[in-house]
């Protein structure tokens, strides 16, 4: 009896946290099943470009080297994703044009665009790392952009730097040789110790396991 009282004290607690928190479990639900599909994607592309990082094949924005890429739709041509996620990328039978991936797990619109952020050759130095601009403040998920926004930035506070103040596929000239951001202070979630104050649904991820010192300059 003891067991079945601490129980429904359990239950009943963690339905008041839902309706407090998320105006019910419905929103509960939703926000979770959304964030779950988000980092999906996310690591997804994540991983295609840590290989690219490691066989040293991106380039700078500026950059002209051959056999060297710049775009999302570049290392899907050189295969550096799941199959569908390449053949989303370069349906267009251009060549290392494409810069948006329209999420799959989304109905490939623009529900959720991931866009890699790369310096330009005058910042492509030995602390250079890629980033992914993540882009959720349209169709079905700008609703929930803020609130998505703030949850993604504390699940991956301790594995990336996150500049939550970029509205496009910016690169952050302020990245140090640990992966971390120093500007601007207000709105970098660098390490998880900073307070991300904007919350649009737009934000640049650098992840601290991407190789870093690797982008072409020439």
């Amino acid at each position: 009896m003891p067991q079945l009282i601490a129980m429904v004290i359990v239950v009943v607690g963690a339905m008041i946290y839902m309706f407090q928190t998320f105006g019910g479990t419905g929103d509960k639900i939703e926000g979770i099943a959304q964030k779950s599909s988000i980092m999906t994607e996310i690591n997804n592309i994540k991983n295609g470009l840590q290989l690219a990082a490691r066989d040293e094949v991106l380039r700078a924005t500026d950059s002209t080297t051959a056999d060297k890429v710049e775009t999302l739709e570049g290392l899907a041509e050189l295969e550096y994703f799941a199959d569908q996620i390449n053949d989303e990328l370069d349906a267009t039978a251009t060549t290392d044009t494409a810069n948006v991936y329209q999420a799959i797990s989304f109905g490939s619109g623009n529900t959720m665009e991931i866009s890699l952020v790369l310096p330009a050759k005058a910042n492509a130095t030995t602390l250079a790392r890629p980033g992914l601009f993540i882009d959720i403040s349209k169709g079905s998920l700008a609703t929930n952009a803020g609130f998505l926004e703030k949850q993604l930035v504390a699940d991956l506070g301790a594995l990336a730097s996150i500049d939550v103040n970029q509205t496009s596929a910016t690169y952050n000239t302020t990245i140090d040789a640990a992966g971390d951001l120093t500007t601007p202070a207000a709105l970098v979630a660098a390490s998880g110790t900073t307070a991300a104050t904007d919350e649009d649904g737009k934000f640049v991820i650098y992840f601290k396991d991407l190789q870093r010192g690797v982008i072409d300059n020439q």
